[in-house]
């Protein structure tokens, strides 16, 4: 009887002793293969054309796609296929010289020439608003026109590892746009218009490949080519809304979720599990001067009230936005002498506020938390009552309904290195006058656009509200996230 009882305690142990090293070899397996969750709204099937996208379809291009030069967060451009770029000839000529250690997802390597028939297939299908500083490649509109071959007459060269690319003329701005994610090296361009159909027909020369793509998601691997020390595999899942990945997210079904709802924010951080990073997207109102009711006076005295309801609506989320303090760009914030000179101006004021204010805006969650706190705090602050409209994109770009109104909220991407696309975009808001400056500063060889701004800020028309911040949800599983220029992940460092 001993002799059994001692032979079984033996075959537990040794049972034990098995599965105690089965379990350490998954442990090992899973730390490998580490899979991140990352949470999406919605994942488009077609992304050929990336203008279509949004900032969090276009990781998708980020994670399976580099460029010859890539823009961090802070606006720095540095190589990314390309290890070293020379300028020439006064500005008109661009060497870049190709890396060696780097690869398709088949293993073959990236070539120069490689790079040259994507940007051949880019001019060729592209819209030429998407690729603007492009068609300054000499030759290249001709081709697009049919007038001549990529081959012979645009001048886009490869040999060896060096790719050489002339303009037709000096563009300051040429490097910084071929950090856009449209400019990421993709092969067999017109694939990607149904990607679901073609993934797997496809090389990438991102970090990623996608292996595979379902109705919830797509799931990526890492190039087993990459030198980078990235994740093994990141499954990207569509879910509805922000809502429904902050619920998977809490029981430990979602690693990322980017812009969590903002009523999660205060908790999350908390918790430690929030990161905050400063984006360029500000917040803008332009005050109705064409309205007679809405004199220079009490444009000055509503900018007024509109910031003071903002600062009380800052202390309650200051995870998701900066005041702006009267500078356009979140730069400007430490020019001081600047900054208290605003302040001085706008706290001048006198005029009595209308009895309605009315307010139009883009109908999305942020303009919709803004608005009913702008409303409350008049009512509680002021004997003014507001009443605010929110549209769609395509109804609040009719001008006529925005003559309507005596405030509009516009939200613009602010980066002070490209203030013409600024303002620019700024355009349908002028007045006359403002249009007539705005086009003698585009004439000019410096494009100053401080008399711009200054015109827009002393007369109370368009005038600057907030910053944005971006927020991002994330689990213990992180040890590191970080964005681009362009508010895209950087997935080469996603660990």
């Amino acid at each position: 009887m001993k002799k059994i009882i001692i032979s079984i305690t033996l075959s537990v142990i040794v049972i034990i002793t098995i599965l105690s090293f089965v379990e350490i070899d998954n442990s090992d397996e899973n730390s490998s293969n580490n899979s991140i969750v990352y949470a999406v709204n919605s994942i488009p099937n077609e992304l050929k054309d990336v203008s279509k996208l949004s900032t969090r379809d276009e990781d998708i291009i980020c994670a399976t796609s580099k460029g010859l030069v890539t823009k961090d967060n802070e606006g720095k451009i540095t190589p990314s296929l390309a290890s070293e770029i020379n300028i020439k000839d006064d500005g008109i000529e661009y060497e870049f010289k190709i890396r060696e250690d780097i690869y398709w997802s088949d293993g073959s390597r990236i070539t120069a020439e490689d790079i040259r028939e994507f940007f051949r297939e880019l001019l060729k299908e592209d819209k030429d608003e998407n690729i603007q500083s492009f068609l300054n490649v000499y030759g290249a509109k001709e081709f697009r026109d049919g007038k001549v071959t990529f081959e012979t007459g645009v001048a886009i060269k490869a040999s060896e590892n060096i790719l050489n690319i002339r303009l037709n003329k000096k563009d300051d701005k040429f490097l910084d746009e071929l950090t856009k994610p449209q400019y990421r090296v993709r092969k067999y361009l017109m694939m990607w218009d149904d990607i679901a159909s073609n993934y797997n027909r496809i090389v990438y020369s991102g970090e990623y490949k996608i292996s595979n793509i379902t109705k919830d998601g797509i799931e990526l691997i890492k190039n087993s080519n990459s030198v980078e020390s990235s994740n093994g595999k990141i499954n990207i899942i569509s879910d509805e809304n922000e809502e429904l990945s902050m619920a998977a997210f809490e029981v430990g079904d979602r690693d990322v979720v980017v812009n969590p709802p903002a009523n999660q924010l205060n908790r999350l951080e908390g918790e430690g599990r929030l990161k905050t990073f400063n984006s360029d997207n500000g917040k803008y109102v332009c005050l109705n001067s064409n309205d007679d009711k809405l004199s220079l006076s009490l444009r000055r005295t509503l900018y007024f009230n509109l910031n003071m309801a903002m600062g009380e609506y800052q202390e309650q989320n200051s995870n998701s936005l900066e005041l702006a303090e009267g500078s356009y760009f979140r730069e400007d914030k430490d020019n001081l002498d600047k900054l208290q000179s605003r302040k001085v101006m706008t706290n001048s004021t006198s005029s009595k506020l209308p009895e309605i204010i009315t307010i139009l805006g883009r109908d999305n969650n942020e303009n919709r938390s803004i608005v009913k706190h702008l409303q409350k705090w008049f009512e509680e602050n002021t004997e003014s009552k507001v009443r605010y409209t929110l549209v769609s994109a395509e109804e609040f770009n009719n001008l006529e309904l925005r003559k309507r109104y005596d405030i509009t909220l516009i939200s613009e991407v602010a980066d002070s290195k490209n203030k013409e696309e600024f303002y620019s975009a700024l355009e349908s808001y002028y007045t006359e006058k403002e249009e007539s400056l705005y086009e003698s500063i585009k004439k000019s060889n410096k494009q100053d656009f401080n008399p711009l701004e200054e015109q827009l800020f002393n007369n109370y028309t368009i005038v600057p509200l907030m910053f944005e911040n971006k927020n991002v949800a994330i689990s213990k599983t992180i040890n590191n996230i970080e964005f681009d220029f362009y508010g895209n992940i950087n997935f080469e460092t996603l660990k």
